[in-house]
């Protein structure tokens, strides 16, 4: 996987929250900005191309992932087209 960086704009300045390459992580964190924050406000930007997407539109439609209820969430539950794959094949994608 390309190496990625979950961002937002605030006034004049660009905050980045996470950076990774790592598809476990892309995954955990699109689900945490989905269950926690106004997804809209966040793009992911490929390093390597310097393209911006954004995380809403890319978690909602690309990968089919939605906000999670409070019991999935506390089973871990992953949304979309994650569902079929567990941890361990992910770390070997």
């Amino acid at each position: 996987m390309q190496n990625v960086k979950f961002v937002t704009k605030e006034k004049d300045k660009t905050i980045t929250w996470c950076t990774t390459n790592r598809l476990i992580v892309f995954r955990d964190f699109m689900q945490y900005v989905l269950d926690t924050y106004d997804p809209h406000k966040f793009m992911i930007i490929d390093i390597e191309k310097n393209v911006v997407y954004d995380m809403y539109r890319i978690a909602t439609e690309m990968y089919e992932m939605r906000k999670r209820t409070f019991t999935e969430r506390m089973n871990n539950i992953q949304t979309g087209k994650w569902l079929k794959y567990s941890d361990e094949e992910l770390k070997n994608m």
